[in-house]
C-alpha cells in the first residue's frame, strides 16, 4: 500500500536565507531533534558539499517507539533510523531537500520526503513537504502517517519560534528590502 500527502506552513523568512542560514545550522537541528522529535540520540555520519553546491547528509537517529503494542512487539521500545538527504539545486521546486529514511527490519514501511520553500512575499515563504509512505501493513502505514501529521505542525511552530529568537543574527534582507534600501540611499545623495 502506498500513500502520499502534502503539508504546507507559512514562515517569515526568504527561501534563500532559510537554506543558507537555518536548515543546516547545527543548533537548529540539535534543538529540533531534541525538543520536537524527542530523539534520544543523533549523529551526523556524513555531510558533504559538492563543488556544484549540492549537499548530501546522512544522519543516524535513535528514538522511542510510540506505536500500538503489536508494532512495538516487532520494533522494540526504540528504533535506530538512518536519514539520507540530498539538497537538489535543479528542478521546478529547487532548492529541494529529498530525504529517504532507512528503517531496520522488521519495520515494514518506507518513507520518502521532498521539502522546499515557495516565496510568497517579501520575507515570507511557504514550507512545503511532500510525503510518500509505503508499507505492506495497513497498521504500520497509519501509525507512521499519523505520527508525521502530528509532528509537522510542531516542527512549523518550533521553526517560527527559532526564527524569532534568531531574528537579529539572521538579519539578511529580502530582495525587496534591499531594493528599497538602495532606492533610499540614492534619493538621499
Amino acid at each position: 500500500m502506498k500513500q502520499t500527502f502534502t503539508v504546507r506552513y507559512a514562515h517569515a523568512i526568504e527561501p534563500d536565507l532559510f537554506w543558507r542560514r537555518v536548515f543546516f545550522d547545527r543548533e537548529y537541528n540539535e534543538r529540533l531533534l531534541r525538543e520536537v522529535y524527542r530523539y534520544w540520540s543523533w549523529e551526523i555520519v556524513e555531510d558533504t558539499v559538492l563543488p556544484d553546491g549540492r549537499r548530501t547528509r546522512k544522519v543516524r537517529l535513535t528514538a522511542g517507539v510510540n506505536a500500538p503494542a503489536a508494532l512495538r512487539k516487532q520494533a522494540g521500545d526504540s528504533v535506530a533510523v538512518v536519514e539520507v538527504g540530498t539538497l537538489e539545486l535543479e528542478g521546478p521546486h529547487a532548492p529541494m531537500w529529498i530525504t529517504r529514511y532507512l528503517v531496520p527490519r522488521p519495520m515494514v514501511f518506507s518513507l520518502l520526503t521532498r521539502f522546499w520553500l515557495e516565496r510568497t512575499g517579501p520575507g515570507q515563504s511557504d514550507w512545503v513537504v511532500e510525503v510518500e509512505l509505503e508499507s505492506r501493513s495497513a497498521e504500520a502505514l497509519e501509525v507512521v502517517r499519523e505520527t508525521l501529521l502530528e509532528s509537522y505542525p510542531k516542527i512549523a511552530e518550533f521553526t517560527e519560534r527559532w526564527l524569532r529568537e534568531h531574528r537579529d543574527t539572521l538579519a539578511d534582507p529580502s530582495p525587496d528590502v534591499q531594493n528599497r534600501r538602495e532606492c533610499q540611499q540614492r534619493s538621499s545623495i
